[in-house]
């Protein structure tokens, strides 16, 4: 299983579309216990989960925060389907970044650009001992130029060692996901499906999420944070529907923006 959080690991895949970043966070927090939610005939409610939120890294705890809001709890009025651009107000895509990019500092996933720096010193040392001979004109160009590489370089994110093993154990992943398969689940046994629930949804697209889904979920018990309108037929069909898990998605989405 990845180490990092599905916000880092999107970044790391190169994932373009936030959305799915977004919802397969929820999904992840909801599963690690620190959400739960109910679906009824006029919509959804988002609920604390069971787990205390001290200690979470900052990608995970700047989403949670803002979903949860001052409220403590988020109403959603199901909505038929994602937005068409992110123009909410609760959740802000670029809170959330600057929490990914610390979390992926703190987790070693970035870079040190120590040879960027050193490379800056010796350009402003060289540029001041040539300002020193009389050389003022070559001097100044160095230094500028030492200050344009080096701001160009340094506003690179780059990904580090660290980083780039992750990267590979999400692609990696990524392929086993990919693959048909059918595992056999002991008698009342809750699905581990479950646990690879947010990584289905941030790496998988279209077919290739529900014929997973289909493979690994749609005959097991509902995830314990999941609470829906009993009685109803394919309570599994319906928890991936627009009625359900996609639809609170969905309607989550609409209270995203920049």
């Amino acid at each position: 299983m990845p180490e990092s959080s599905c916000l880092i690991g999107s970044w790391l895949v190169g994932r373009k579309n936030p959305m799915q970043a977004v919802m397969s966070e929820t999904l992840a927090l909801a599963e690690d216990g620190y959400l739960r939610a109910k679906a009824d005939e006029a919509g959804y409610v988002i609920l604390p989960g069971t787990r205390s939120a001290a200690g979470l890294p900052a990608d995970r705890a700047a989403l949670l925060e803002a979903i949860l809001g001052r409220e403590g709890e988020l109403w959603l009025r199901r909505e038929p389907g994602p937005p068409a651009s992110l123009r909410g107000t609760r959740i802000s895509l670029a809170q959330i970044q600057k929490g990914v990019t610390d979390a992926a500092r703190e987790h070693g996933y970035l870079a040190r650009p120590y040879y960027v720096l050193l490379s800056m010193a010796i350009a402003v040392l060289s540029g001041a001992f040539l300002m020193w001979r009389g050389n003022t004109s070559s001097a100044v160009l160095l230094c500028v130029a030492a200050a344009l590489l080096g701001t160009w370089s340094l506003g690179k994110t780059r990904i580090s060692k660290t980083g780039a093993a992750e990267q590979q154990r999400l692609l990696a992943l990524q392929d086993s996901l990919r693959r048909p398969s059918r595992p056999a689940h002991a008698e009342g046994e809750t699905s581990l499906g479950y646990r690879l629930l947010p990584w289905a949804t941030l790496l998988l697209d279209g077919e290739d999420f529900g014929r997973w889904y289909a493979d690994n979920l749609l005959d097991v018990e509902l995830p314990r944070w999941w609470a829906q309108e009993p009685g109803v037929p394919d309570p599994t069909l319906r928890f991936v529907s627009q009625d359900g898990m996609k639809g609170l998605l969905h309607s989550l989405l609409h209270h995203v923006g920049p």
